[in-house]
């Protein structure tokens, strides 16, 4: 009864923030309006600025994630008295494939998912404790969850497929096809499930730029704000590793599509969405290209000599 009680007051505080909202535009008795389809005047190139810094947050989440993911596998391997050359594209490490044992390959190559996954547990947390707040780095923490959790459950998944990384893991446990096909099936429905989870999550990084979330622009955001930076974001990726392309790294990239279909399916059938009324000043954070592009010059001139652990 108490929960049927919540529920009914949060309904009752939606519907007087959106008879608020449509009140003050002038639109209240506009019958399309009221039903949430039509549409909002928002200023022009908010999108694309969308797009700019998220894209932008996107590849600086890539590289801390992808660097501790690195540092973590080398780190593994020299508690096996493996020496290992960290470069940006892989991990080079310095012994005889006959020296390599069970208990090796199983430490070295699930050291880094499930460092990963352990991270992207301690990241949900943070970011649930700032999920209200405005701050354009909580689009950064969001962005470092995906990447955490396609290290783990993307290299399930794509491990399994190509035998590469934590592929591995499973080669040496002697895993037949029908375990190979069974945990990649596993691997898809939990990138799907985790998906539909942080839906409502995802949607709340829109009030880095709106008061409100309505459904007549709310795909234009989800693509803005998620989906054209994560193709473009891995188009950088790439064209930076050029020439040493290891496709099971691009295989892996693009295994975090899996997060973001649920995210726009599941967003379809939402209600609307109401923050707050501070206002919103939108524009391009010329901080953010800065950082990006010296991350990634830093991160192909260092790792492009190889550290050696």
């Amino acid at each position: 009864m108490q929960n049927r009680h919540l529920s009914l007051g949060k309904r009752v505080y939606i519907a007087y923030r959106k008879i608020r909202f449509l009140a003050k535009r002038g639109s209240l008795f506009s019958f399309s309006k009221l039903l949430g389809t039509g549409s909002v005047d928002i200023p022009q190139g908010t999108f694309k600025t969308i797009v700019f810094n998220s894209l932008m947050l996107f590849l600086i989440g890539y590289l801390v994630i992808y660097v501790l993911n690195l540092f973590i596998t080398g780190y593994a391997a020299l508690l096996f008295n493996i020496p290992v050359l960290v470069y940006y594209y892989d991990l080079d490490y310095l012994i005889r494939g006959i020296d390599w044992t069970p208990d090796s390959v199983a430490g070295v190559f699930s050291s880094g998912p499930i460092a990963m996954f352990v991270l992207s547990l301690f990241l949900l947390i943070l970011y649930k404790a700032v999920e209200t707040e405005t701050g354009m780095l909580r689009l950064l923490l969001l962005w470092m969850i995906f990447h955490a959790l396609t290290r783990f459950f993307g290299e399930i998944l794509v491990g399994a497929l190509l035998n590469k990384g934590f592929g591995f893991v499973i080669l040496y446990m002697f895993v037949m096809d029908t375990g190979k096909v069974i945990l990649t099936i596993l691997g898809c429905v939990a990138m799907f499930s985790a998906g539909l989870i942080m839906t409502r999550m995802s949607l709340y990084s829109a009030n880095i730029y709106f008061n409100d979330l309505l459904r007549s622009y709310r795909n234009k955001f989800i693509f803005s704000q998620f989906i054209l930076p994560f193709f473009l974001g891995n188009i950088v990726i790439f064209l930076i590793k050029m020439p040493k392309i290891n496709y099971f790294d691009v295989a892996l990239n693009a295994s975090m599509v899996l997060f973001l279909i649920p995210v726009f399916v599941r967003s379809i059938s939402m209600e609307d969405f109401y923050f707050d009324e501070d206002h919103r000043k939108i524009k391009l954070n010329l901080v953010l290209p800065v950082t990006t592009v010296g991350l990634l010059l830093l991160f192909r001139f260092i790792l492009g000599l190889g550290i050696r652990l």
